[in-house]
């Protein structure tokens, strides 16, 4: 793809359009995107051998291990689900002027499955190291909770599953999304440049 087919009113359109993506999914009622990912991590974590439950109280829906040294007991709130990282996805796919709509329902497809999966591989390495004294981290830190364990590796999975969500995206289903962001900076110093030149 020519990065020089994007002119600033596609760029307006781009931007629109993925924004109007991120708030749909922020708005959108998430109590189904929770259960099925409190229910996938349970079901994932029996599967390892632990003893997890999952379940949903007052309206909030939780995840619980019961085999560790400590037990765990969390609640999967909307930011848990990363519905509102799908929404990024899909902003970033629909608004790209090339691609065919066929390939980016392809790759809204394979962003929604690498999304789910890489929240709940997330999710249950947060509860299991909680749970369970995992060295060397145990070296370090005694009697966690699930916040210490929470927030280093939420950014780690956000910083490197999306860009390896991206990556794979481009690489196996819309070649198209990486030659966008690649060229992203030189489309907007043209528009700057044109737009400069054309005041002069």
């Amino acid at each position: 793809m020519d990065d020089h087919d994007y002119s600033p009113r596609d760029l307006a359109v781009y931007v629109a359009v993925f924004a109007a993506f991120y708030i749909v999914f922020q708005a959108m009622p998430s109590l189904w995107a929770e259960l099925l990912t409190a229910r996938t991590s349970s079901t994932m974590i029996n599967v390892f051998g632990l003893e997890s439950g999952y379940g949903v109280t007052d309206g909030l829906v939780y995840l619980e291990l019961t085999s560790g040294i400590r037990p765990v007991h969390v609640y999967i709130i909307r930011e848990c689900s990363a519905i509102h990282v799908l929404g990024v996805i899909l902003g970033l796919v629909v608004p790209l002027k090339q691609g065919g709509w066929a390939r980016k329902a392809a790759a809204g497809a394979l962003g929604a499955a690498l999304v789910f999966a890489l929240n709940v591989s997330r999710v249950i390495l947060t509860v299991v190291l909680t749970g369970y004294d995992v060295p060397p981290l145990s070296w370090w830190v005694a009697n966690p909770t699930v916040e210490t364990y929470h927030y280093p590796v939420s950014f780690i999975y956000g910083v490197v599953g999306i860009a390896a969500t991206v990556a794979l995206i481009d690489r196996l289903v819309l070649p198209e999304l990486g030659d966008f962001l690649g060229g992203l900076p030189d489309t907007l110093n043209r528009l700057i440049k044109t737009k400069q030149t054309t005041n002069r």
